[in-house]
């Protein structure tokens, strides 16, 4: 049934402006002739010395890394075996709260203690500021300790943050960084895109090559300059990584490695196409698309181009936004999130897609009447936390509804999705800002999950 229903979809005419990257331009079936496990003379990932580790080797070249690390259980996977590699239990971490789940979890499971930065958003749009290296020596100045920050650059929605400095910093605090670069794995192969976090210093970087290049969903890249941190890497890639690693993921890496050494021209099509979509978006009277708000915002240090932050500016929220490109236009969007939807580009987007979308913009744009609807959810503050998360899951807790739940400590994540960052964590208390901006997120029609997959039902310690 799977397989047929992704057929049916393949061919229904629908536009993925959505991961993975290389936009279903393979040919269809399921190359079950390329399933094979490690057998005599196909190396093995979890020690490579022969094509694998060529593989690898390929990688590190082309991403500026000495070390390059093939994923084949996402950047979670990189993540998860980063922040094991660079802590040790108990250790303090500096994390950005708008960091995907994977950080959170690898915190819970090496039981660390963690402390935040939350960034500012970008003139009260909702989305994500950078990370200021000021906010970055300020809180290792008040915490010294720290042996590791973890940064997201470029976000969701393509902020970047100064991660030259901010690496400079880390290191002067004889802290490590690392970088959660999930949505920048195409940074390197073009001048129009932001640095990429290895060039510019960080310990260690996590890159999707599924989400904005021609790979397939779960290939990933974790990247390393330091020599003893690479044996480590290693070490705990074997821990959480699968020891059966797929060889049809692995394939596709390599051929997503080929393409970038023989398809560098692509990449200019691809950001002249960019750049004549933010133009011809210049012509929308009510919605927007969030390119020189971005790029001229004081608290942005860099932005992705290829992230297109299409604005309902009150006359749609992004949901309405996101359900009436799907229902009457067939072009399918990453996520919607309060006021905005997001459409993820590639390299493999065509001409044709882009004009879909900008034609279909226009022509909701020409319908919008009354501006009735907010134009943005603020980002509550952070929530005052009382015990480590892993010390708040393992305690002994009861079920409540959310929203009789105030002044409690919660025992799980509470997060919209996507994107996946947690509103509140395990051992942090539910305060009266917390309950005000999941209530506005399910107005504006944005799911809200738990761990336990019951809300309005959160688990508290009790």
């Amino acid at each position: 049934m799977l397989y047929e229903k992704l057929k049916d979809y393949a061919n229904s005419g629908t536009y993925p402006f959505h991961m993975p990257g290389h936009k279903r331009i393979a040919e269809s079936g399921l190359p079950y002739a390329l399933d094979i496990t490690e057998i005599d003379g196909f190396d093995n990932l979890h020690e490579p010395r022969g094509c694998l580790a060529q593989l690898q080797k390929d990688a590190a070249e082309l991403f500026g890394s000495r070390y390059a690390f093939a994923l084949v259980n996402g950047s979670t996977v990189g993540i998860l075996a980063a922040v094991r590699a660079m802590t040790k239990d108990g250790d303090r971490v500096l994390i950005a709260r708008n960091s995907h789940m994977a950080v959170y979890h690898a915190a819970e499971l090496c039981r660390l203690d963690t402390e935040y930065i939350l960034p500012d958003t970008v003139n009260e749009r909702g989305i994500y500021a950078s990370i200021s290296s000021a906010a970055v020596e300020q809180m290792l100045t008040a915490h010294p300790d720290t042996s590791l920050v973890v940064i997201t650059s470029p976000t969701y929605e393509g902020v970047v943050s100064d991660i030259r400095s901010i690496a400079a910093i880390c290191h002067r605090y004889g802290a490590r960084l690392l970088v959660d670069e999930a949505h920048g794995a195409h940074f390197p192969f073009s001048d129009r895109f932001p640095q990429s976090a290895v060039s510019c210093g960080t310990d260690a970087a996590v890159v999707s090559l599924h989400k904005t290049l021609p790979a397939m969903t779960q290939t990933a890249l974790l990247l390393t300059n330091d020599d003893r941190l690479a044996n480590n890497l290693q070490r705990q890639l074997t821990v959480f990584e699968t020891s059966s690693p797929s060889y049809v993921l692995l394939a596709s890496i390599d051929r997503c490695l080929t393409f970038l050494k023989d398809s560098r021209g692509a990449f200019d099509d691809y950001t002249k196409r960019l750049l004549k979509f933010h133009q011809a978006a210049t012509s929308l009277r009510h919605l927007s698309v969030a390119h020189d708000e971005l790029i001229n915002a004081g608290n942005v240090f860099d932005f992705d181009i290829g992230k297109l932050c299409i604005c309902g500016n009150g006359y749609m929220s992004g949901k309405e936004l996101m359900d009436t490109l799907r229902s009457d236009y067939h072009l399918e969007l990453e996520m919607a999130l309060g006021d905005y939807a997001l459409a993820m580009t590639s390299v493999c987007d065509t001409d044709e897609g882009f004009d879909r979308l900008i034609n279909a913009l226009i022509a909701i744009d020409s319908k919008c009447k009354t501006a009735n609807h907010p134009k943005t959810i603020a980002a509550s503050p952070l929530p005052q936390k009382r015990c480590t998360i892993s010390e708040a899951v393992n305690a002994d807790g009861e079920m409540r509804d959310i929203n009789q739940a105030e002044g409690r400590i919660s025992r799980e994540y509470v997060r919209a999705y996507p994107p996946g960052i947690p509103i509140i964590a395990p051992g942090e208390v539910i305060d009266r800002e917390v309950l005000l901006r999941l209530r506005a997120l399910r107005t504006a029609g944005n799911e809200i999950v738990t761990d336990n997959s019951a809300f309005p039902l959160i688990s508290i310690i009790g």
